[in-house]
C-alpha cells in the first residue's frame, strides 16, 4: 500500500512539473512571436513608403524553422472549413493566425506534449490526458486573450470620445478626428478606427464599416456609440457635444462596474474556494491515506457519493456565479 501511495504521489508530481514546464515554454514562444510582430508593425508605421518597405523586406530575416514548419502543417488543412466560432475567437482576440494555422498549432502542441510524456516513460494512459490538455490549452489561451482585449474597450472608449470631441471643437472634421484616433490610440480601438478610415476612403458606406467594426468588437458601449453617431449624421446636430455626453455616461458606467467588481470580489473568491476544497481534500486523502479513501472508488455506494458530490459542487458553483454577476 505504501508503494502504491508513493507511486501515485510520484506520478502526480511529475504531471504537475510537466504542466508547469509546458506552460512556461508556450508563454515564452508566444511572447517572442508577439514581440517580433510589434517590431514589424512599428517599422511599417515609421517607414510606410513602398521603396523603403521593400528594402527592409530584403534585409529581413527569413521566417524561423518553427514558423515555416507550422505553415507547412497548416497547408494540409487549408481546404478544411472551420467553424465560425473559431474564426470569431481569432478575430476578437486580434490574432494574426488563420484558422488552419491555429488548428495546426493546437495539433503540434498536443503531439509535442505526448512525445515529451513518452520520453519521460510515464504510463500510456497519461498520454490521453496530456493530448487532450495540449489540444484544449491553446484555445483557452486565445479565449483569455480575447477577454482581456475586449475588456480594454470601455477604458479606451472614454479616451476616444474625449479625443474626438476635442478634435472636432478644434476644427477637425469627423473623418480627420477618426484618423487621429487611429494613429494615437493603441489596440484594439486604434487599429479598428484606422481600418474604418481606410475603408471609407475606398468608398465603403460608413454604416457598413461601423457595423463590421461592432461585429469584430462585440461591446455594448461601443454599439451604443456607433448607433448614436450614425443617427446624428442622418438627423444633424452638435456631434462634439453628443460625444462628450456619451463620454460622461460611459465613464460613470465604468466607475460603477469597478465598484461592483470590488464588492463582489469576496463572492468570486468564495466560489473558487468552496468548489476546489472538496477536490483538494479528496486528492489529499488519496495520497496520504489510500486505505481510508479507497472504498469511494471500489464500492458502488462510493461511486454514487462521488457523482452526487461532484454534481452538487458544480451546481453550487453555478449558483454562486449567477448571484455575483450583476448587470449594469
Amino acid at each position: 500500500m505504501v508503494c502504491r501511495r508513493v507511486a501515485a504521489m510520484k506520478i502526480t508530481v511529475e504531471i504537475t512539473i510537466i504542466f508547469i514546464i509546458t506552460t512556461i515554454l508556450m508563454f515564452l514562444l508566444l511572447k517572442s512571436y508577439s514581440y517580433k510582430r510589434r517590431i514589424s508593425n512599428r517599422i511599417k508605421e515609421f517607414l510606410p513608403s513602398p521603396e523603403v518597405t521593400e528594402e527592409v523586406g530584403l534585409h529581413e530575416k527569413k521566417p524561423s524553422f518553427l514558423k515555416r514548419f507550422l505553415l507547412s502543417v497548416a497547408n494540409v488543412f487549408k481546404n478544411v472549413r472551420f467553424s465560425e466560432s473559431t474564426e470569431k475567437i481569432l478575430a476578437e482576440a486580434g490574432s494574426p493566425l488563420k484558422p488552419e494555422e491555429f488548428f495546426a498549432f493546437r495539433i503540434l502542441t498536443a503531439v509535442g506534449l505526448a512525445l515529451f510524456i513518452g520520453f519521460l516513460g510515464l504510463p500510456w494512459y497519461s498520454l490521453i490526458f496530456v493530448v487532450v490538455i495540449g489540444f484544449i490549452l491553446p484555445k483557452e489561451f486565445m479565449k483569455q486573450k480575447r477577454k482581456k482585449r475586449l475588456a480594454r474597450i470601455n477604458y479606451q472608449l472614454i479616451e476616444v470620445l474625449g479625443m474626438t470631441a476635442n478634435s472636432m471643437r478644434a476644427g477637425f472634421s469627423f473623418m480627420q478626428a477618426m484618423q487621429l484616433v487611429g494613429r494615437e490610440v493603441q489596440d484594439p480601438l486604434g487599429p479598428e478606427f484606422d481600418r474604418v478610415v481606410r475603408q471609407v476612403g475606398l468608398g465603403v458606406p460608413l454604416d457598413n464599416v461601423f457595423q463590421e467594426m461592432v461585429e469584430r468588437l462585440p461591446n455594448k458601449e461601443l454599439e451604443v456609440v456607433v448607433r448614436a453617431i450614425l443617427a446624428q449624421r442622418k438627423s444633424g446636430g452638435n456631434l462634439a457635444q453628443l460625444l462628450e455626453t456619451m463620454e460622461d455616461t460611459i465613464r460613470g458606467r465604468v466607475r460603477i462596474l469597478e465598484e461592483l467588481r470590488t464588492l463582489t470580489s469576496q463572492g468570486r473568491m468564495s466560489s473558487w474556494i468552496i468548489t476546489l476544497l472538496p477536490v483538494a481534500l479528496g486528492l489529499y486523502l488519496t495520497l496520504v491515506n489510500w486505505e481510508y479513501f479507497s472504498p469511494m472508488f471500489q464500492h458502488p455506494l462510493g461511486w454514487m457519493m462521488l457523482f452526487v458530490g461532484a454534481a452538487a459542487n458544480i451546481i453550487g458553483w453555478v449558483f454562486i456565479r449567477k448571484i455575483i454577476q450583476i448587470e449594469v
